[in-house]
């Protein structure tokens, strides 16, 4: 609520999940609606679960997994560096970093604290793809997470089949791709449950009257991500944290936070390109 006080953005959601578990500690979006008097919402989009239901290009967050992909295969270290001159020139096209600028030699550690578009498409390149593909797929992003919840839709991944070289590289940006926040929640969780991939639930036990309650067990699938590349991408984004986001002040005294921010284009929605709103 504060949030959408201060902002006063057209939607906002947030997930929080245990990443070995896969239980839903918390889920909330707005806007929301009285549910005694229902019939008093101002339009039908606010019983829509936008976190489960809807699908979002989500951009620049999609950098940790296209980062990790390349790891695992072992086609870049922390420490791989490649020329950023600030854009890209793919068929006549241009990709540029978000602010246009150029970083002469960087780091894949600089790709993700400064969050450089052209850093993730020479990653992208460095693998290929195609493997790009195959780990987006592996981490359950064109799926459903099949939470007990009404309405889940799938991830749409299509542009990445018999892809140009363009979609691809936009992909490792999180663009031209669109999923729900759940579907990537579980993606980006691999990072924290040493590679593995779990199933999200809100159900902890169904309580049986006269017999046995009904326990929700943990769904969990190791190996999607070696547990050395997990760690590998956590002390990364531990290091966003301490010194790049907000110049380091955000740094935890008594925790090590990994995160990563991202801010999209969003499609038209009247077709063709972008719009001048952003998702963030």
């Amino acid at each position: 609520d504060t949030l959408q006080t201060r902002w006063k953005p057209d939607r906002a959601g947030a997930i929080v999940m245990d990443p070995r578990t896969g239980k839903i500690l918390a889920m909330s979006a707005r806007p929301n609606f009285d549910p005694n008097v229902y019939n008093e919402a101002p339009s039908l989009d606010v019983f829509i679960n936008q976190l489960v239901e809807y699908v979002y290009e989500l951009g620049s967050v999609f950098k940790p997994l296209t980062l990790a992909a390349a790891i695992d295969l072992g086609k870049i270290t922390p420490e791989t560096t490649y020329h950023d001159y600030g854009f890209v020139e793919i068929g006549g096209k241009r990709i540029e970093n978000f602010d246009g600028k150029g970083r002469g030699v960087v780091s894949m550690q600089r790709v993700l604290s400064e969050s450089l578009n052209t850093g993730a498409v020479f990653v992208e390149r460095a693998m290929g793809g195609l493997k790009l593909r195959d780990y987006f797929e592996a981490l359950g992003l064109a799926d459903r997470t099949d939470i007990e919840l009404p309405g889940e839709v799938l991830g749409k991944l299509s542009n990445l089949d018999g892809a140009s070289e363009m979609d691809y590289a936009t992909a490792a940006f999180g663009q031209g791709i669109a999923v729900t926040p759940l579907a990537f929640l579980r993606a980006v969780s691999a990072l924290a449950s040493g590679g593995a991939l779990v199933k999200p639930t809100i159900i902890e036990r169904i309580e049986v009257e006269g017999g046995q309650d009904a326990v929700t067990k943990p769904e969990i699938r190791s190996g999607v991500l070696k547990a050395q590349t997990a760690e590998t991408m956590t002390r990364m984004l531990v290091r966003v944290v301490d010194e790049a986001l907000l110049d380091g002040t955000l740094k935890n005294p008594h925790y090590s936070i990994a995160a990563k921010t991202g801010t999209a284009q969003i499609a038209d929605p009247k077709g063709g390109g972008y719009s001048d709103d952003y998702l963030h």
